[in-house]
């Protein structure tokens, strides 16, 4: 994404919510889902086939190819795993391929809180909050929410202090006291991730901290376990679409907060 426009990151772990004065993409495809919403002028998207149209509100479904071209627009994007519980309603109104127009009127109750994002009137419970209105005011169906089993925030931390390494599931669930199959489960269901992708949103978060703080990318990169910058860039680009020198290098000025 190109452009010196100011704008603000929060960044969830497996949610991310940007609102961006401007952004222009070159052609890609992530891994995450997108809605992007803008708030003044339209946007354009350019598809495979090379085909533009002008958008006010959609949802890019993952793996989706396309050039965003939003360079006077104020942006609001939401990037969710593709693979969680957030996804669900959406998916189940728009589908899981392609790029899909969400009518603006839905999403009336939500834009004077999304204009504070330009404000800085919003912290991480307000922005979590709207993250999930949004989701309620596009998805077909309300996520559903559990309370969360203690064992299960247990293996959580166990997974956080075990950064730069990894805990495989079989020595979770046996730690936890749950069969492979049925920690598995379970923790989908609480935590809307599989597991080895929330273990995955847990290194790129640490490697996104540390960025932010002013380390390199060979210093988040080994201290958040990944091979090399490399490996680093590359698993961040597919996520998102985009080098994590984007948002988080020293020389943006994106403010960015970290939620979790």
């Amino acid at each position: 994404m190109e452009g010196n426009q100011s704008g603000v990151l929060f960044y969830f772990g497996g949610r991310v919510l940007l609102a961006h004065k401007g952004l222009v993409t070159d052609p890609h495809s992530h891994y995450a889902v997108s809605i992007i919403i803008s708030l003044s002028s339209n946007f354009q998207i350019v598809d495979e086939s090379d085909k533009s149209k002008d958008y006010q509100a959609v949802v890019l479904a993952p793996n989706t190819y396309h050039t965003l071209l939003a360079e006077h627009s104020d942006l609001i994007v939401l990037q969710m795993d593709p693979y969680g519980i957030d996804y669900a309603g959406v998916a189940a109104r728009f589908g899981r391929k392609g790029i899909s127009e969400i009518p603006f009127q839905d999403l009336d109750s939500v834009l004077d809180r999304c204009k504070d994002l330009f404000r800085e009137k919003v912290n991480c419970h307000s922005a979590k909050e709207l993250f999930e209105d949004i989701l309620n005011a596009v998805g077909s169906q309300k996520p559903v929410r559990v309370s969360l089993d203690s064992r299960i925030l247990d293996a959580t931390e166990k997974m956080k202090a075990a950064l730069p390494g990894s805990i495989s599931v079989p020595e979770l669930a046996k730690e936890i006291g749950f069969s492979e199959t049925r920690f598995m489960h379970v923790f989908k269901m609480q935590m809307g991730l599989p597991v080895r992708q929330f273990q995955l949103w847990l290194r790129l978060h640490e490697a996104a901290k540390l960025l932010k703080e002013g380390g390199n990318l060979t210093e988040a990169s080994h201290a958040a376990g990944f091979a090399d910058q490399a490996h680093l860039s590359r698993t961040f680009k597919r996520m998102f679409g985009v080098q994590p020198s984007r948002f988080l290098g020293s020389n943006t000025n994106v403010t960015v907060h970290f939620c979790v």
